[in-house]
């Protein structure tokens, strides 16, 4: 009788070792302004116009083509229009989230920071942190940092703290361009 109660356990046990084996997660580093300038193969000002969910080859996970019109190069030249890939996205009923991938809305303006591997579609380095959104504060656009701290960091984080608050968008575009130039440099 001991047999078979020892027997369904290590099934069970197997099937859960064979089951977490297909398992993955993603793990983010923090990366602070200065890498991903120097990382970016692109960084662009523009506005969303399309997103365009689909099945991956595989079809067990949604991905979106985030269209981008561009009205600004601050490191490379992609064209006008700029077409990269984020994970996730609804189909229908079906949907794909990814934590700390970034979302987007059409009309949104952002700035991206777009990585490349070959001559495939370009991809947002970082998820999230390579991604920041452009706010009108009635005299002009102020640059949102994303919400994820800095590398670096440490101790808690800290309401108000002026590294996390908006900064002036030729401010930001100027500092992004040199920490850009600093790293081609290298």
């Amino acid at each position: 009788m001991s047999d078979r109660c020892q027997t369904p356990a290590g099934v069970v046990v197997f099937a859960l070792i064979v089951l977490s084996a297909g398992l993955g997660a993603t793990t983010l580093l923090p990366a602070d302004l200065g890498e991903l300038s120097r990382d970016a193969r692109a960084i662009i000002r523009g506005e969303v116009v399309a997103l365009d969910p689909a099945w991956t080859a595989d079809h067990r996970a949604i991905e979106t083509l985030v269209t981008l019109r561009g009205e600004a190069n601050l490191k490379g030249g992609l064209g006008p229009t700029v077409q990269f890939r984020i994970p996730g996205g609804r189909l229908g009923r079906f949907q794909s989230i990814m934590i700390g991938a970034p979302q987007f809305a059409v009309g949104q303006r952002v700035i991206v920071f777009l990585g490349a591997r070959g001559p495939g579609v370009p991809y947002v380095l970082g998820l999230s942190q390579g991604v920041f959104r452009l706010v009108s504060n009635g005299a002009g656009w102020l640059v949102t940092p994303p919400g994820v701290v800095a590398a670096g960091h440490e101790g808690p984080v800290v309401r108000g703290d002026r590294s996390r608050r908006p900064m002036a968008l030729a401010d930001f575009e100027r500092q992004v361009r040199l920490l850009a130039s600093a790293g081609a440099v290298r």
